[in-house]
């Protein structure tokens, strides 16, 4: 009793972490909401109000955002957040941090069920919690967070059926939570049923033998497939939009693709070049990871018990959903890699600290010191440099620009934006907190609504009285300027003028 009462403890000041590290700021770093992020915020606003999206289109099954189609479930997930919150940033991240936590927790309990050791456990929950992976989609809102979470429960529930019962129960709720995750994000509908496909070859005689319970199960899955079979055309233009078919040998591309999700410098070093994917001067894991991996690894190949051939088949899948489309190596489609490579780690960790040897203790004092360094690193450039390096891959200065414009615009009879992106209509509906009733009518027309246009590379005055105009730095503008909006690094951003 003593020793679970230590490791509750443990596990409890864990989630601590997990939850400061995820919830501290959490409005203001990442520096502002992505253009997507002001989508799904809005629309969870419309729902919440109206029961419609922004098209007017009734509890959809897909919401259409810039020319794509998400799955629903995100969107759905907000609204609760943002009727007790408030339509703002930190209402529209809240969910993400707090399903980032929930799988924290839940992979403490996925690898107790694989293990059933508490202390891999315990290593894998604290690895979770610090991983610069996770942390970098845990605090902001993305389908992909959403999709590991339910994944990671679904294996719970699987590894639990498996582990200790006969009866269908946890199976069944194994595929409620597959089914959710199926829905949850585009990427999903590669991984999961390659997941769903790992557990079946690698667990096949344990199927077989309680085959009379797996009737309910599948019937539960299938159930939650309707959705997507329903919307299957949505599903094929966001393929087209990001497939690799397009590409002159796309099997070539498939293979260095794959294999990129695998590279050192990837896992270790730079990361995703994608702004908004990693921090720079970072991988996605931290370097002191490298060899409890590579030990982990080594247990598990010469274990060769079925949960090492899961472990093992798991990792390898979970980069075929970005190698099928591009640019690669890619964080978020491969997300899930940063979970099973966690639970390895730990595995690897856990062998370490077992060796009986004088220089045990010496080791462990290396990889601890180079585990802080390697974490502080992280949270300083994550919380000073990042903001200032890459506030333009987080649309920075619409929140700015429209606040003002909100405070001031009862004074003008026009407010004109100018936008070559066709995307900046959303931060407006989002900030201004337009009403969603008024909106849904002239939702087709994205180059204006109410007293407000947006106009590419010219603008034209169309009404009487003071017109207020918001151009990029390099866009012409009224000799009049009002205000300036800069970057965090000094740099222009916007020049609000009028006319």
């Amino acid at each position: 009793m003593k020793k679970f009462l230590t490791d509750t403890h443990l596990i409890l000041i864990i989630i601590l972490l997990a939850s400061i590290l995820r919830f501290w700021h959490l409005g203001n770093f990442p520096p502002s909401l992505f253009v997507d992020e002001l989508s799904n915020g809005y629309n969870a606003y419309s729902i919440l109000k109206t029961g419609r999206d922004e098209y007017g289109n009734f509890l959809p099954l897909t919401f259409k955002s810039f020319g794509d189609y998400n799955p629903a479930l995100s969107v759905y997930t907000l609204v609760p957040a943002i009727s007790i919150l408030g339509l703002n940033d930190y209402a529209v991240r809240a969910p993400a941090a707090l399903f980032g936590v929930g799988s924290v927790i839940g992979v403490y309990f996925l690898t107790y069920e694989i293990f059933k050791r508490r202390k891999v456990a315990l290593f894998s929950a604290f690895l979770l919690s610090i991983s610069p992976w996770h942390l970098q989609f845990s605090r902001y809102d993305h389908e992909a967070t959403f999709m590991v979470f339910y994944t990671t429960l679904a294996l719970v529930a699987f590894f639990n059926w498996l582990n200790k019962t006969t009866r269908a129960a946890p199976l069944v709720i194994s595929s409620i939570f597959f089914g959710l995750a199926l829905n949850s994000y585009h990427g999903a509908k590669v991984y999961v049923p390659l997941l769903i496909l790992v557990l079946a070859v690698v667990f096949k005689r344990h199927l077989f033998t309680k085959a009379q319970k797996l009737a309910l199960p599948l019937i539960t899955l299938f159930i939650f497939t309707i959705p997507y079979l329903v919307n299957f055309e949505n599903t094929l233009i966001r393929g087209q939009s990001v497939g690799i078919l397009k590409e002159s040998a796309p099997v070539a591309t498939f293979i260095s693709g794959y294999l990129s999700h695998f590279s050192p410098n990837f896992l270790f070093i730079s990361g995703d070049s994608i702004g908004r994917h990693s921090v720079p001067g970072m991988g996605q894991l931290y370097v002191f990871m490298l060899p409890l991996l590579v030990i982990g690894l080594f247990k598990l190949i010469v274990e060769k018990k079925e949960r090492s051939k899961f472990l093992i088949m798991w990792l390898l899948v979970t980069p075929i959903a970005a190698a099928v489309a591009s640019p690669v190596p890619h964080a978020l489609r491969s997300l899930p890699m940063g979970t099973v490579i966690v639970i390895i780690s730990a595995l690897g960790l856990y062998s370490l600290s077992r060796i009986n040897s004088k220089l045990k203790t010496i080791g462990l004092l290396i990889l601890a010191s180079i585990a802080f360094y390697n974490i502080f690193t992280y949270l300083h450039l994550y919380y000073i440099h990042y903001p200032k390096e890459k506030s333009l891959d987080w649309s920075y200065g619409y929140k700015e620009v429209a606040t003002y414009v909100n405070n001031v615009q009862n004074n003008y009879s026009q407010v004109a934006i100018g936008d070559d992106s066709k995307k900046s209509y959303i931060a407006f509906l989002f900030y201004t907190k337009f009403d969603p009733s008024l909106y849904q009518p002239q939702s087709s027309n994205k180059a204006a609504f109410d007293k407000f246009e947006f106009f590419g590379p010219s603008w034209s005055k169309t009404k009487q009285g003071k017109a207020l105009i918001v151009t990029p730095f390099w866009q012409a503008h009224p000799p009049e300027v009002l205000k300036n909006v800069y970057l965090p690094n000094g740099d222009l951003r916007f020049l609000i003028s009028t006319e």
